[in-house]
């Protein structure tokens, strides 16, 4: 699915806003200045909508500490005497990057709704569904649970509760994908200035969402009949226009979600379970077997659900593990650091010496 790029460029209309305006310089609210906002990244380059239209940029002209995320806004300098300036996010949606190297992975920036979307079907999991929750929580991003498939399952509203069971307040909407009737809850949080990305599974009809919402033609493609599982028909991150105005970031189907530092995310997702944890007697309670646990309390007359307990007890430790993994990795790195000076340090003493 190749991005959909404004026909007249209208940066209001594809999320620009006072947060960014605020940002630029004087220099360059005087200048000649344009804002862009990038819709594709690729490996050397990125593609962004400016007044100037569709176009790429290298990646290598950033830098390393600015690289940019599909959704993030530039300030480009039409006469190229410098490169890009990437704007502060007000959102990041961001997760562990697959593989055995230690890295952090940009999914999307400036979103104001998450769509997650699952199937009425065996892909329907609470618990992948908190871990979902708690990345839009830390992002701060509004998350809405969309549940696909309705017309092919035989009692829909069994999901809607599961759901609801979560969190009252978190909107779910069951529905047919392919009727645009249906589609009318969704569209109103698609308006002009809006950014929604939709985020899934491989299989649960993502790709005929997007076509829905955006007038496009993805490739949707065949769903195995033994496990439901699908085929990846995105590929790549990709900013796109919605028919009711807004932009879309269309995200290739998850298979593996690892959350990096989302604390805050997991107890705002797991709330009851944080102010359980506020009322245990003592402060640095491990919840196993202290006196006056309020945790263990409410499992043991049945007022906290177990497999609730269980799964925040699961990313909480995937926490863990992130945090101190990336202090090694961060150690490592300050060594190498020093490693090099103390070699250049040497290479001039060399020099000077004559050597």
């Amino acid at each position: 699915m190749t991005t959909t790029p404004p026909t007249d460029f209208d940066a209001e209309a594809i999320g620009w806003r006072p947060f960014f305006q605020d940002q630029l310089t004087p220099e360059e609210l005087a200048g000649q200045s344009q804002p862009a906002r990038v819709c594709r990244v690729q490996a050397r380059r990125c593609h962004v909508w400016s007044p100037r239209g569709q176009h790429a940029l290298a990646i290598n002209i950033f830098g390393e500490a600015g690289l940019p995320a599909v959704g993030d806004w530039l300030v480009l300098d039409p006469k190229k005497k410098q490169p890009p300036r990437r704007l502060d996010r007000f959102s990041t949606l961001t997760r562990q990057a697959p593989g055995a190297k230690f890295a952090t992975q940009t999914l999307a920036a400036n979103v104001d709704t998450l769509f997650v979307v699952t199937a009425c079907n065996e892909d329907f999991n609470v618990g992948r569904i908190e871990r979902y929750l708690a990345l839009a929580a830390e992002a701060g991003t509004q998350p809405v649970l969309v549940l696909t498939k309705a017309d092919l399952a035989e009692d829909p509203q069994t999901y809607v509760d599961q759901a609801k069971a979560l969190d009252q307040a978190l909107p779910v909407e069951c529905l047919d994908t392919r009727d645009p009737d249906q589609l009318a809850p969704l569209c109103q949080r698609c308006g002009p200035g809006q950014t929604v990305a939709a985020l899934g599974s491989s299989g649960v009809g993502k790709s005929t969402l997007i076509n829905s919402l955006t007038g496009a033609e993805q490739a949707t493609g065949e769903v195995r009949a033994d496990d439901n599982k699908g085929k990846h028909t995105t590929t790549a991150r990709s900013l796109h226009r919605m028919a009711d105005g807004g932009v879309l970031v269309d995200l290739p189907g998850i298979r593996e979600l690892q959350l990096t530092e989302a604390a805050a995310g997991l107890d705002e997702t797991f709330a009851e379970i944080t102010a359980l944890a506020a009322r245990c007697k003592f402060r640095n309670c491990t919840h196993t077997n202290e006196p006056g646990c309020a945790i263990r309390r409410a499992l043991d007359t049945q007022q906290l659900d177990p497999r609730r307990w269980e799964n925040y007890r699961k990313l909480r430790g995937e926490q863990s593990q992130f945090t101190q993994t990336k202090a090694a990795y961060e150690k490592r790195e300050d060594r190498k650091v020093i490693r090099k000076k103390d070699q250049r340090r040497l290479d001039q003493e060399h020099r000077e010496d004559g050597f």
